[in-house]
């Protein structure tokens, strides 16, 4: 019978307690759904920071999305590795992060909350950093209660080798290669065997935290093997930094962060009164949830789904995006100079429901092809 929980051992001399390793497929599948959802919890926050620089185009804005375009390659290598041990990745419901909260599984010596907030040097600093922070020399994989993510990816890697090529049961047509689509480095490729497994960890793990030694994710002229062959760390294969040392190149003012908009922190439907603005607020969150659906459904299909190229990449860019920069241009009520921002909460609408909607708020709101975006999902979904 399957255990709600690795058992504790002893206590390390750290001071921290150590959980037993991954103990088999089964174990190990519900390792990959909590790293499809750490990955998951990541992105928002960034996303809102970026979105919140008031020059789309700066240096800051730019290095921060091409972390955030990067944390999306890392949900769905995570999702393809979850797919090729016979798991079926879950974004709805319960797996959706909430803000403000912790990240799940992560267990750093100091809390750490993750917010929807502005960008700051402080969110920067404080925050952004202690997620990509590189582990120490030495440190243990933790496959629970993690400190790094990289000790976390570890304990997923020894349980891949240990359980060799047998655990790969899932079935190969629902890898999902296609949508990713770039503004970083990265490949994302399918997941069938001990060596794409390998790959894919370190791929996350390198672009993510890089190491002590070094702010660059390996280039594919100083890469081996499989690496150049499939590209998978800087953009085209050149070097770039890790994210980890993106974010230090911000907080210690090497990479200027200019203006901000002040954005209410950890907007939340709920807390505006009735009227438009509460409505525009319910639509982002129905267009991010309807994302996640879909996404559901892509990874139960493949790259055979049509569903990526004409809804969920759609849904991302033509929906969810021009909705919150229409939100970021709104007074927050009674927010004494803030403006309101994007919730990213789980709040299903259904599509029939979210088209007139939208239609009636683009009459108030400048959401660009927000109305026609939706229309077009509207004919593939069934939902």
């Amino acid at each position: 019978m399957l255990r709600l929980g690795p058992p504790l051992r002893a206590p390390l001399a750290s001071g921290r307690v150590m959980v037993e390793p991954i103990r088999d497929v089964v174990d190990l599948r519900r390792h990959l759904q909590w790293a499809v959802e750490v990955e998951h919890a990541t992105i928002p926050p960034y996303e809102v920071a970026m979105w919140t620089i008031a020059d789309p185009d700066s240096a800051a804005a730019t290095s921060i999305k091409y972390v955030v375009r990067e944390e999306m390659l890392h949900l769905a290598l995570a999702a393809n590795m979850l797919t090729a041990v016979g798991g079926t990745p879950r974004f709805t419901g319960d797996a959706v992060p909430g803000y403000p909260g912790p990240m799940r599984h992560h267990d750093p010596k100091e809390p750490l909350v993750l917010h929807l907030a502005p960008a700051s040097l402080e969110l920067i600093r404080d925050v952004f950093l202690r997620i990509e922070r590189p582990e120490e020399p030495g440190a243990q994989p933790e496959s629970d209660r993690f400190e790094t993510l990289a000790q976390f990816y570890e304990a997923i890697s020894e349980a891949f080798e240990r359980l060799g090529e047998t655990a790969f049961v899932g079935d190969r047509a629902r890898q999902v290669t296609q949508g990713y689509a770039g503004h970083g480095g990265g490949a994302l490729f399918p997941v069938h065997d001990l060596e794409t497994a390998r790959l894919a960890i370190e791929e996350v793990v390198e672009q993510g935290e890089g190491t002590h030694a070094t702010a660059l994710v390996p280039s594919r002229d100083d890469a081996e093997g499989t690496h150049t062959r499939l590209e998978p760390f800087g953009f085209e294969g050149a070097s770039e930094p890790a994210h980890y040392w993106r974010f230090l190149d911000i907080a210690e003012g090497r990479t200027p962060l200019g203006d901000v908009h002040p954005m209410h922190t950890d907007p939340a439907t709920d807390d505006l009164p009735e009227g438009d603005l509460r409505d525009l607020s319910r639509l982002f969150d129905a267009c991010y949830s309807l994302q996640l659906r879909v996404m559901e459904r892509v990874w139960q299909i493949g790259d055979a789904s049509p569903l990526i190229a004409s809804v969920m990449v759609p849904l991302m860019n033509h929906a969810q995006k021009p909705i919150a920069k229409a939100l970021l241009r709104e007074p927050w009520p009674g927010g004494d100079g803030e403006v309101a921002g994007p919730p990213f909460a789980w709040d299903p609408m259904p599509p029939a429901m979210m088209r007139p909607l939208a239609r009636r708020l683009a009459s108030v709101f400048d959401l660009g092809p927000t109305v026609e975006t939706l229309d077009q999902a509207a004919a593939l979904l069934e939902f």
